[in-house]
């Protein structure tokens, strides 16, 4: 299979993280044939990034631009476009944003796809077999899992922050608040956003991982975690109102 390299914003990693898990789940894209920065793994600790970008450039034969206002103020992604565009790579621009905004652009007169349309995602997925980058078609898989990637994307849009699980099970949250408890026996973290089908079925005002001192890591402000869990239960509390426990059955932190 051809290698494919995606280009996105940092500001947009929850929106590539989606559209990586589609191109595996939905198109059959093994992860060693992607290259994206989303990845932490593809960068080395104290390695010279601009050079490893620049070498995977080469390398590629697809080149993918997650386009989005972010995207379009970004200096360093304009860079990357403009040297695949030099390089000659086989360029698939998706956007999200309306075609106007496109105008006094690089991109104005380029011929764009939709991210937020099944039958866009259809055409690409078209091309990449006409242009050899894929070379089997899993029609009923690509079709389930544009419908699952649609509805992360218009979360996304709308900022309500629902966390899906991930392929493997897990959710992945960033902690933005710690509870002091009175007994120190436990440890109470706020998640940024909410999960999605909780185990408890019901709505709360805020999402809270819950659990003894001792059985995973402490954890501060800014962290960002995976965890899976098989139990919640939301509670009226009198100084964070309607909240969430979430007891997670596993739990680690993401570097």
């Amino acid at each position: 299979m051809k290698k494919i390299f995606i280009s996105y914003c940092t500001k947009n990693k929850e929106l590539a993280e989606a559209f990586i898990e589609f191109l595996q789940l939905g198109m059959g894209i093994a992860k060693q044939d992607i290259f994206c920065t989303a990845y932490l793994e593809m960068l080395e600790t104290g390695g010279n990034f601009s050079e490893k970008i620049r070498q995977q450039l080469q390398n590629c034969e697809a080149f993918v631009s997650l386009i989005t206002e972010e995207y379009l103020k970004s200096a360093f992604c304009l860079v990357e476009m403009g040297a695949a565009w030099g390089q000659n790579k086989r360029f698939f621009p998706l956007v999200t944003v309306p075609f106007e905004r496109l105008n006094h652009t690089p991109f104005q007169g380029m011929q764009m796809r939709l991210l937020d349309s099944i039958e866009a995602l259809s055409a690409v997925y078209d091309e990449f077999h006409t242009h050899g980058i894929l070379e089997s078609y899993q029609t009923a898989e690509f079709h389930k899992r544009a419908v699952e990637f649609q509805r992360k994307l218009r979360n996304l849009e709308r900022g309500e922050g629902i966390l899906e699980k991930d392929h493997e099970g897990y959710y992945k949250a960033v902690i933005e608040g710690v509870r002091n408890l009175q007994n120190d026996q436990y440890r109470c973290y706020k998640i940024k956003g909410h999960i999605a089908e909780p185990p408890d079925g019901m709505k709360a005002e805020s999402d809270w991982l819950f659990y003894w001192a001792g059985a995973f890591m402490n954890l501060q402000v800014g962290d960002y975690v995976k965890f899976k869990t098989t139990k919640s239960k939301v509670n009226t509390f009198s100084d964070i109102g309607r909240a969430r426990n979430i007891y997670p059955d596993e739990l680690w932190k993401v570097d």
